[in-house]
């Protein structure tokens, strides 16, 4: 089992090594802070750069490691600019609640329920009990699917969640439009949509629509649809180039406490001061 877990860990090297060697980052970002990182590979993803983003993320390290190997979980787990794994995506996961993701938690919380034979229900006990004592709702949610007979009805993101893990996209997307246009709208929902969207993950890709659908939500207060909206204006793709608005979204997310705006607004204050 051992020299498995070698073999395994060597070829990452190798890989990592290449991924490096053929993406050229740029001085601007090996000189930027960690949380500044964090903010420039998540722009490179949301313009749908995922060789770079990729790249990025393997580089980071310091404050931004965590989510940094949440991102390459994702990464793995989509099959965007990588070639689709989820055991290379479990054990990104794993790495990132092992340094303090509650992002990384929630995933290998979620890979447990639709794929037990990847991750051990006690591990995924213990991360999510990590993530539900630092505060995260989400995770004590499904910590309670997890150790109870109930299923997840009450939550329908968590419903919508495991349909895209298990691939059924088509249905995921159908619950996420009947929870969009729902009286009173779930704005999870339609960020979730936009999300997809933004990806061109379970529907193509649309950034257009998904800045129209990041606009609804982060108007209504969804702090992540905020951030999204921010990056957009940061980037320009999906909204033109504003500065002054990407600030003010920014700012409003970061008042909510989501965490990627509150490290990119406290790393803008260290910039301009």
């Amino acid at each position: 089992m051992r020299a498995v877990i070698l073999v395994i860990g060597l070829l990452w090297l190798i890989n990592l090594n290449q991924a490096r060697a053929n993406v050229e980052l740029s001085d601007d970002f090996l000189n930027a802070q960690p949380r500044v990182q964090l903010y420039m590979a998540y722009a490179e993803y949301k313009m749908a750069n995922y060789p770079l983003a990729h790249a990025m993320w393997l580089q980071i390290d310091g404050a931004g490691k965590a989510e940094a190997l949440f991102n390459l979980g994702i990464l793995y787990e989509q099959g965007k600019g990588v070639e689709q794994s989820l055991v290379a995506a479990r054990d990104y996961y794993l790495q990132a609640a092992e340094a303090g993701s509650r992002a990384g938690a929630y995933q290998v919380g979620l890979m447990a329920l639709e794929h037990p034979q990847m991750v051990p229900a006690e591990t995924a006990r213990h991360w999510l009990m990590v993530a539900a004592l630092d505060g995260d709702e989400d995770a004590g949610r499904l910590l309670k699917t997890l150790t109870s007979d109930e299923t997840d009805s009450n939550d329908p993101m968590l419903s919508v969640k495991r349909l895209l893990m298990r691939g059924d996209n088509e249905q995921a997307i159908t619950q996420l439009i009947k929870l969009s246009e729902q009286s009173p709208a779930n704005y999870a929902a339609i960020t979730e949509l936009a999300w997809l969207y933004e990806t061109g993950l379970a529907v193509p890709r649309d950034l257009n629509k998904a800045a129209e659908l990041f606009s609804i939500a982060a108007e209504a207060g969804n702090a992540r649809a905020q951030y999204a909206l921010s990056v957009m204006y940061s980037t320009g793709a999906g909204k033109p180039v504003d500065a002054e608005l990407s600030l003010q979204w920014l700012q409003k997310s970061a008042a909510q406490n989501y965490k990627p705006a509150v490290e990119q607004l406290a790393a803008t204050s260290e910039k301009d001061s």
